[in-house]
């Protein structure tokens, strides 16, 4: 499989006859995703190919799949975490993505290593917009000052590790994912 001519025939149906429609976008983004998981050195291909297009519509659901395995199996999964970052404050940082990348960057910010953090902010968000550095500076002050709301999300998150991305599970109150999840 091409993945580079797979993300440009969906790019064209993204910008042409789709009309930047997401939901149509993420469901065959995440064809390809579930496709390509199983094998790590295409999904990374994947991921690297795919997280500076599509206005960072399908960074989240990538985010999910790196932080998954950081916290698990594979802490050496930062690198990748730090490219969607990247990848994501260069994006069109809508309003929805910010949302659901929330919890998740939470999660990664309470998981991390000071120095990686450290490393973050001067090689990542330091250079960015004032909208972006505002947005990760109440992600970072969040995480510092409400000790248990974030531990919260990285239990929630936590539960949900070892499933496919779903923000609608991972947006639930802690009791109600409890219920789902047993």
């Amino acid at each position: 499989m091409d993945i580079v001519k797979e993300l440009e025939q969906l790019e064209d149906k993204f910008y042409g006859e789709w009309e930047e429609d997401k939901v149509q976008l993420v469901a065959a983004m995440t064809a390809l995703h579930n496709e390509l998981v199983q094998r790590p050195d295409d999904f990374n291909r994947f991921l690297v190919q795919s997280s500076d297009r599509f206005g960072g519509a399908y960074i989240p659901h990538l985010f999910w799949e790196k932080l998954a395995s950081f916290v698990g199996p594979n802490p050496d999964d930062r690198f990748y975490i730090q490219q969607l970052l990247r990848s994501f404050v260069a994006s069109n940082f809508d309003e929805e993505e910010q949302k659901v990348m929330k919890p998740l960057i939470i999660t990664y910010l309470a998981k991390e290593k000071p120095f990686e953090i450290s490393k973050v902010w001067a090689q990542i968000i330091e250079p960015s917009h004032p909208s972006v550095k505002e947005y990760f500076q109440k992600l970072q002050n969040f995480t510092e000052k409400n000790q248990k709301s974030t531990e919260m999300y990285c239990e929630k998150f936590m539960m949900l590790v070892d499933y496919a991305p779903n923000f609608q599970l991972l947006g639930l109150p802690i009791t109600q994912l409890r219920e789902q999840v047993k």
